[in-house]
C-alpha cells in the first residue's frame, strides 16, 4: 500500500486522500446513525428549517458536504490516473461532486417524507361522529366533552353546542367546526 502511494503524484494523492478520508467518515456517520437516535447531521439551515428558507441551503449540511468531498475525491483519483489534465480533472470532480450531493439531498429528502408528524390537528374531526362524554350544555351555556377518533386515535375533547337542547352523556354527536384550535363544535346526530 506504501508503494502505491508512493508512486502517485501529489495532485493523485490529494484526490485519494479525500476520497478515503470522505468514504470513512461517510461509513462512519452511516454506522452512527444506525446506533443512535440522534440524527449526526448538523447543517447551516438547523434553526431555519421553514418553507422561506428553501432546500438549497441543506445542501450545506455535513452529510451534503461530506457526499461532495466523496464523489469529488473518487472521480478526480480515476480521472487523473487516465492522463487528463488537472483543469480538466478539477471541472468533471467538481461535476461528480455536485451530482453526490444532489443524490444525498434526494434520497434525504425521500427519506424525510416518510416520516409521520403525529401532531393532532382538530381540523380532522369536522365530520367525524362521537359520543358525549360529559353533558354539553345548550346554545353554548358551557362545555362538555367528547370522545371522538381522530387520526386515529381516540381523543377526549372540548366541545360546545348550538343545539336548543343539552347532549346528554352516551349521545352519538358530530364535529359540526373547531374553534379556538381545540374546542369542537358539536350536534347530536338525530
Amino acid at each position: 500500500m506504501n508503494e502505491w502511494w508512493q508512486s502517485l503524484s501529489s495532485a493523485s494523492q490529494v484526490f485519494w486522500g479525500i476520497a478515503i478520508a470522505a468514504s470513512i467518515f461517510q461509513v462512519l456517520m452511516f454506522i452512527g446513525s444506525l446506533f443512535t437516535s440522534h440524527e449526526l447531521d448538523h447543517s447551516a439551515d438547523t434553526e431555519m428549517n421553514t418553507a422561506d428558507s428553501g432546500e438549497a441551503l441543506k445542501l450545506l449540511s455535513l452529510r451534503g458536504i461530506v457526499a461532495f468531498l466523496v464523489g469529488f475525491g473518487w472521480t478526480g483519483g480515476l480521472f487523473i490516473a487516465k492522463g487528463l489534465s488537472l483543469l480538466l480533472v478539477l471541472l468533471i470532480s467538481i461535476g461528480a461532486g455536485i451530482v453526490f450531493m444532489g443524490v444525498i439531498l434526494l434520497i434525504m429528502k425521500l427519506l424525510m417524507s416518510l416520516k409521520a408528524d403525529g401532531t393532532l390537528n382538530y381540523e380532522n374531526a369536522i365530520g367525524q361522529t362521537g359520543h358525549a362524554y360529559i353533558a354539553v350544555p345548550a346554545r353554548r351555556a358551557g362545555q362538555g366533552q367528547v370522545e371522538i377518533m381522530v387520526q386515529g386515535r381516540l381523543i377526549t375533547a372540548q366541545a360546545v353546542t348550538d343545539h336548543h337542547h343539552a347532549i346528554t352523556p352516551q349521545t352519538e354527536v358530530i364535529v359540526t367546526g373547531v374553534e379556538s384550535d381545540t374546542l369542537l363544535i358539536v350536534s347530536p346526530t338525530y
